[in-house]
């Protein structure tokens, strides 16, 4: 029913979406419960024609990655068997360990560094070696059955109408059909997107194809979900994770949008779920990066 690169949901669905769960299990299932897409025991219980969308950094980090996992796979199978649909975005945190895997073993210790290890320790792996890449991407599809299969199943972004969701941002110069093709920026940009006015040269290729707004993680937004653009992007992710190089008063959020109806952002409706509590939270290392 989707394409498995850039799915396109029907326009009469409803969306709901969120980024950056890091392993945030309890502010996740929360979020799902309050936005009514779960049931008290976190299964899906949305209506037909509804599709959860994610943009991508479900894994390294926190402390319940693979309890993150487990509950989106089950839900990808739920939803589907209700006659709706939750699609995954790819993030950088989940293209990083396949990038390892495919023998971009220079990325090891950079994955391992920004949040690869909770994962490894997460799956019940030993602490991995920096130095072998081999064995550690071996010893964690040992401990992790499939994850690779479903890291390479996520999409590159998901449309909606006139809405592309996406990890980043719109990587400059290109345009939808480069995703994952031609590119892979869309999953790391930062100020090149946010920073660049929407009537850039450089955006004119997703415009062309009918992108007029777009929702997207990766960045911490410190003060909740943001907009940028004169309004036209949205900046979701918001800190559910805890990072420590955000200031210390930033929101530490897990943020569910809902759009249905007109579709418009001005009639969007916002699930807060504050995870400063939350036991899978991050503690407060400055050592640690930021995205």
């Amino acid at each position: 029913m989707f394409d498995a690169r850039l799915p396109h949901v029907p326009d009469d669905w409803s969306v709901w979406a969120f980024s950056d769960a890091h392993g945030v299990t309890s502010g996740l299932r929360q979020a799902l419960a309050e936005a009514g897409l779960v049931d008290g025991v976190g299964h899906w219980s949305a209506p037909p024609a509804t599709a959860l969308i994610g943009c991508g950094d479900y894994i390294d980090r926190g402390g319940d990655i693979a309890g993150t996992v487990a509950l989106l796979r089950r839900l990808q199978a739920e939803a589907a068997a209700a006659g709706s649909a939750v699609l995954l975005a790819r993030g950088n945190h989940e293209a990083m360990p396949l990038m390892v895997r495919d023998g971009h073993h220079e990325w090891l210790e950079t994955w391992l560094e920004y949040g690869g290890q909770a994962t490894v320790a997460a799956f019940g792996c030993a602490r991995p070696e920096a130095h072998d890449p081999a064995r550690v991407m071996a010893a964690l599809e040992g401990c992790a059955p499939g994850i690779f299969d479903w890291f390479e199943s996520l999409p590159q972004a998901v449309r909606w109408r006139d809405i592309l969701f996406v990890h980043g941002g719109l990587a400059p110069g290109h345009g939808p059909a480069d995703l994952g093709v031609t590119s892979e920026e869309h999953l790391w940009v930062r100020s090149g997107f946010f920073d660049e006015p929407w009537e850039s040269i450089d955006f004119e290729a997703y415009r062309a194809a009918g992108i007029e707004r777009v929702v997207f993680g990766h960045t911490p937004q410190w003060a909740g979900p943001t907009f940028h653009h004169e309004g036209r992007s949205l900046g979701i992710d918001t800190n559910a994770v805890g990072n420590p190089r955000m200031p210390d008063h930033a929101v530490q959020e897990l943020t569910l949008l809902g759009l249905t109806g007109s579709g418009s952002f001005e009639q969007a409706r916002f699930v807060r779920v504050p995870t400063h509590e939350a036991p899978e939270r991050l503690l407060r290392r400055p050592e640690a990066p930021a995205g």
